[in-house]
């Protein structure tokens, strides 16, 4: 049987939405000590559709845009590029460049944009844009991060959430048409993610990005998760996580279905919305999945979840 692709757009986006200050802790600490962790921080990609709606085709790629406050009180856009895609992008730097410029011109709020490199290139690592003509001189530079060249070893000691999913981004890249090698990394992180102490709730967010990197078809997904079953009970003691997990997957499907659905019927959906209809329970997915028939754009389905929010307060 066919191995299933991997997700990588999708472990991207459910770690950046949960786990951001932990992703700048690790790839750029130099913006994570400059940032007010105290303020909250929100998640604007909807915007970032709207100043560049050119680039929001096509997969492969992960933008997103964070509104932050900065420590000496001032605010922030920062806006992270994660290129996913195994070959070069010519118009990488231009479009670091293009969301730079249009965000400031538009906001004249000070613009960070970071890019993490998922590539398979080792030579490939672009970090700026630049052109001069007769004197005059335009040029952006912009930290990178090569998944690529960090150090494994580092990584699998360092109890932080991107580098459990970055070894998991590579693994699923080596063992792209090697399923049985993926059973085995897949039982070994899951080891060696539960040898790390990692609170349950991250344990759970973690078993999905795995989920979304590395994909097996039916039978050995079966094999896998006895596997990992047998881990737990060598390492816990008992076996919770797994199960949970397949619990929670199968609730979750209807939840996929619901997205899938309002993607057709209102266009692509930013986070923010995404992670309103994921945490609804499963009598409320029903009536949205009854009400977005009638619904026409982003609008009614903000508008229904507002509702249903007074609703639950009253």
């Amino acid at each position: 049987m066919e191995q299933p692709p991997s997700d990588f757009d999708g472990a991207w986006k459910y770690a950046l939405t949960h786990y951001f200050a932990p992703f700048l802790e690790l790839f750029f600490p130099l913006a994570h000590a400059a940032i007010d962790w105290s303020q909250p921080v929100a998640f604007r990609d909807t915007e970032l559709q709207q100043i560049a709606p050119e680039d929001q085709q096509g997969k492969q790629r992960v933008d997103t845009l964070v509104q932050v406050a900065c420590l000496d009180g001032t605010p922030a856009w920062v806006v992270i590029h994660v290129e996913v895609q195994s070959q070069r992008d010519a118009v990488f730097a231009e479009r670091m460049y293009r969301y730079h410029a249009r965000l400031y011109d538009r906001d004249r709020v000070p613009v960070v944009s970071l890019a993490v490199l998922g590539d398979e290139e080792p030579t490939w690592h672009p970090d700026h844009f630049r052109y001069e003509r007769w004197g005059c001189t335009l040029a952006l530079h912009f930290p990178t991060v090569k998944l690529l060249t960090l150090d494994s070893a580092v990584l699998e000691r360092t109890r932080n959430p991107f580098a459990t999913l970055t070894l998991l981004h590579r693994d699923a890249q080596e063992t792209r048409g090697k399923p049985s090698e993926r059973v085995q990394r897949k039982v070994l992180r899951y080891r060696t993610l539960l040898r790390q102490g990692y609170p349950a709730s991250d344990v759970r967010a973690l078993l999905r990005l795995m989920e979304h990197l590395l994909r097996l078809d039916p039978e050995l997904a079966r094999q896998a998760r006895d596997a990992m079953r047998h881990v737990e009970e060598e390492e816990l003691g008992m076996t919770t996580f797994v199960t949970s997990f397949e619990e929670i997957g199968r609730a979750e499907g209807q939840r996929d279905l619901v997205l899938r659905l309002l993607a057709r019927k209102v266009g692509p959906l930013a986070p923010e919305l995404q992670a309103r209809v994921a945490a609804l329970d499963p009598e409320a997915l029903l009536s949205l999945s009854d009400a977005l028939l009638d619904f026409a754009t982003l609008a009614d389905l903000t508008a229904w979840l507002e509702q249903q929010a007074r609703a639950s307060d009253a």
